[in-house]
């Protein structure tokens, strides 16, 4: 869901609704809004929201990379991976790598 996917890019990248909001010139009622599933953005606000988070607008909207961005999308899945194992060994129960694999595209994927 573009929702779930909106507030599940902010929050990794650290940002409140307020921030994500400014950064996108919309006001934080409709950042939360659209991570609820109340509204959806237009095609330019998904383009800078895509822009925002660094990912295709493909990826946003299907949860799925875009032509030729498999590689990126791996690279994004790897740096999630690496700081998701760090915050799970700063609270002292690390996962192994391929745990967190199987966690993550359990996230990633659409029901």
């Amino acid at each position: 869901m573009l929702g779930a996917r909106i507030a599940a890019l902010r929050r990794e990248q650290g940002l409140s609704q307020a921030e994500l909001a400014r950064r996108l010139r919309i006001s934080p009622s409709t950042v939360g809004m659209y991570e609820q599933g109340r509204r959806e953005p237009s095609v330019e606000l998904l383009v800078a929201m895509a822009g925002e988070f660094r990912v295709s607008t493909d990826f946003l909207l299907t949860g799925k990379p875009g032509p030729g961005e498999a590689s990126s999308v791996l690279e994004l899945l790897n740096t999630r991976l690496d700081k998701a194992q760090d915050q799970l060994r700063r609270r002292g129960s690390p996962l192994s790598r391929q745990e967190l694999a199987v966690l993550l595209a359990a996230m990633l994927i659409e029901p």
